[in-house]
Formats: C-alpha cells, structure tokens, sequence
C-alpha cells in the first residue's frame, strides 16, 4: 500500500483516521478547563496592572515600565570606558553590550539625588551593584544600580502623589508613588527621562 501511495498522508485509511480524531466530541473536563483559563484571563485584563521593574539607586527605590526594559548585566562582568574631554556628571562613559557600545549614564546625577545620598549614608543600604539596560525610541541607555528587585504587576489606584518633600529635580521625573513591601517606590515617567538624557548628552 505505502509503495503504490508513496507517502502516509496520500493514504486514504491514514487520512479518514485523522479525520476521526479531529472530529470526535471534546471531553467534558476540557471545555470546563478552558473555559476557567479564559476567564482568568478577562479577569487579568480588567485589573488594568501595570508590569513594571522595581529597583534601587541610592536609598531611592524607583520603578520603570517593563515594556522598555530590555535585561540586567553583572557589573563585575562588564568594563565601562570614561570618555576624554567631556565634563558631564551625567555621563559616566561607553559601555560594551554583547559587541555594541552602549552609553552608561548616571540616573543619581539626572533625578539630584547627590543630597539624598549624602543624607541616607549612614544608613548601610546593602549594595548589589548591577547594570540596567533599557530601550529607548533613539536606541539603548545602560545605568546602574544599586538593588533589582525584579518584575512586578502594580494597580493604577495604588499610585499616589509625589510629595512635596521630594527632591524638585526628581519629581520632575516621578509620575507618582505607590508602596510595595514597605517601601516607598517612585514611577519614572520613562519618555521625559529619554527625552532629558539625549537633551543632556547626545
């Protein structure tokens, strides 16, 4: 049989059998399955979330959208290159990422937060110093910080007010504050922090 149809999808028996299996009647349990997944997921969608990285610089903890999150670099594994002839406290210098160069930039200096640092010095914050990656519409900013506390989904109604007490050049750049395991973290308004830093550097 297969030497005169030459190949098993040409056969007729292999064909009614596959039709068989496509066409018989779906178990009860799997339509029950599917029909909780697509529920949740409604569900999921009408929370209105917004999935964002949560880290540290400093004794600040800030937050930035995922959507332009592009990955975390060890900072021992990695060399950063100061670049001559340029006095800018907000650029810290080249930086190589996978074969690209790459500019790494100072977020302390951008948002002022040289005075908080100052002040929160003797308070022992536990440094994990890493390399953040970002996208922007122009091409990559790498930055480091202190602490990564990873990927988290927060609510729109857990945002609150920058408050008064807040530094004036970083909450140009805070779009809110929310709380998040005890602390207080601020929502970077991510398209006014590119807009600075290629105003700043480029």
């Amino acid at each position: 049989m297969l030497r005169r149809v030459i190949h098993c999808r040409n056969c007729d028996v292999f064909t009614q059998a596959g039709r068989r299996l496509l066409e018989r009647e779906l178990p009860e349990t799997y339509k029950d399955e599917w029909t909780e997944v697509m529920a949740a997921e409604k569900e999921e969608n009408a929370m209105g979330t917004i999935s964002m990285v949560i880290f540290r610089i400093e004794g600040e903890w800030l937050s930035i959208r995922t959507r332009v999150f592009a990955e975390i670099i060890d900072h021992e594994n990695i060399r950063n290159h100061s670049l001559p002839h340029r006095n800018n406290p907000i650029l810290i210098g080249i930086i190589n990422v996978h074969g690209e160069i790459q500019l790494c930039v100072c977020l302390k200096e951008l948002l002022g937060m040289e005075k908080i640092a100052e002040e929160r010095a003797g308070e022992g914050e536990k440094s994990h110093k890493r390399m953040m990656v970002v996208n922007s519409g122009s091409g990559q900013w790498v930055f480091p910080a202190d602490e990564i506390l990873g990927i988290h989904r927060i609510h729109p109604h857990a945002f609150e007010n920058v408050p008064v007490t807040v530094a004036k050049a970083q909450s140009t750049y805070t779009r809110g504050i929310f709380n998040w395991e005890g602390r207080h973290v601020g929502f970077l308004d991510e398209d006014l922090l590119f807009y600075s830093l290629t105003k700043n550097i480029l």
